[in-house]
Parts: C-alpha cells; structure tokens; sequence
C-alpha cells in the first residue's frame, strides 16, 4: 500500500510541478490533460475498492462493523476538490487550460488527501494481529479488482513512470508493481506509445529511475 501511496503522491506533485508551464493552444497542454485524467481514474478506482471492498473485509476480519469508517470518512475531507478537478480535467479543452488556475486547484483537495494517505499505514500496521495469510489473501483479491479496470494504454504507463525504483521500506526495496517482467518490458516499449506526450509528465522514466523535472 506504502508504494501505491507513493505513486499517487508523485504524481500529484508532478501535476503541480509543471501545470505553470503548459501552454495552453498546445499538444502539450493536451497531453496534460490527459495524464490527469488517468491520475484521477486510478485515484478514484484506488478508493472505490477500499470503500466497496478491502475495508468491509478487514471489519469482518476484525468482527467489528465499523472499524474502518474513520479511514472511510476521512475520503469526504477531500471528495469536492476532487470531484472540481475530475470535472476540469475531463472537460477543459487545450486552449482553455490555465497553469495557474490548475496548481490552486491540486492545492484545494491534494493537502487533505496526502494526509489520508499517510494515516492509512499505520492503520495497516495494525493488522498484524489478525491472520497473516488470511490477510494476504483479501489484499490479492484486491489487488485483482484494482488491476482488472486497469489499461495496459493508460494505467500501466502511468503506473510505471511515476513508480520510484529507489524506494525502499525498513531499507529494502520492494519488488512493485507486481507484474511479469515480461509484461511491463511491453507496456514500457509498446504500451505506451500511443500517448507518449502524457507519460513525459511522469516523474520518472518508464523504468521507475527518478529524472530531473524538465521544460515542456
């Protein structure tokens, strides 16, 4: 969870990082557009199989209803920001776009959610006195409900390009996102290609090497 969290956070920051320098009227801008509407997909998928699935397992793991409506509840602190920047991104056309406009937008909803991302772990930490296989069980058919919406076109690129390769927890890097070297060789060099301009706004290459923010 820690590594997806951090891809989401990265991703956020590069939105801001670089919403100043789009111009508008611009491929560029387009391709923009673009990457935030990917971002905002997996954002929403991400909480929707938390609320709609992970949570109400690890209540009735924990026999208590309600355990998780506090992490529930804390998705509401930021729920219209994003729902704003759902809104702006699907529907702003490239000659409309506004930088500036664009960052205050991020900073509305970005501060409560980073947050919430953060306070989930400890959280999860918790869990360590139920049944660790039992445990890992729920989270690999959650992770089948989040990869099965999942685009080898769109998620997969922006999964990959905003993954950071040195990231390490308790010191040790951890092998993510799980999937078969094979397969993410083909999304890295096929996959991608169809909205290449979207994926320069990643925060790494699409092998998860961390790069300097450059101008578009």
């Amino acid at each position: 969870m820690a590594q997806i969290h951090n891809i989401l956070i990265r991703a956020l920051n590069a939105s801001w990082n670089y919403a100043a320098l789009v111009k508008p009227e611009t491929q560029q801008a387009a391709d923009f557009l673009l990457f935030n509407q990917k971002l905002f997909m997996i954002l929403d998928h991400h909480h929707k199989v938390e609320d709609e699935f992970l949570f109400p397992k690890i209540e009735s793991m924990l026999n208590r209803p309600g355990a998780m409506e506090k992490d529930t509840k804390k998705h509401e602190s930021f729920a219209d920001g994003l729902a704003i920047f759902e809104k702006y991104v699907f529907q702003t056309k490239p000659a409309e776009f506004h930088g500036i406009t664009f960052q205050h937008m991020i900073e509305s909803f970005a501060p409560n959610l980073i947050q919430h991302l953060h306070d989930e772990i400890p959280m999860l930490m918790s869990l360590h006195v139920l049944d660790s296989a039992a445990l890992l069980k729920v989270w690999k058919k959650a992770g089948r409900r989040a990869a099965k919406d999942a685009g080898l076109y769109t998620s997969g690129p922006l999964t990959l390009g905003c993954q950071d390769k040195s990231f390490t927890i308790d010191g040790e890097k951890s092998d993510f996102p799980e999937m078969p070297w094979v397969l993410e060789a083909v999304v890295r060099n096929w996959h991608s290609r169809k909205y290449a301009g979207a994926w320069n706004f990643c925060p790494s290459d699409l092998s998860g090497r961390r790069r300097q923010m450059t101008t578009v």
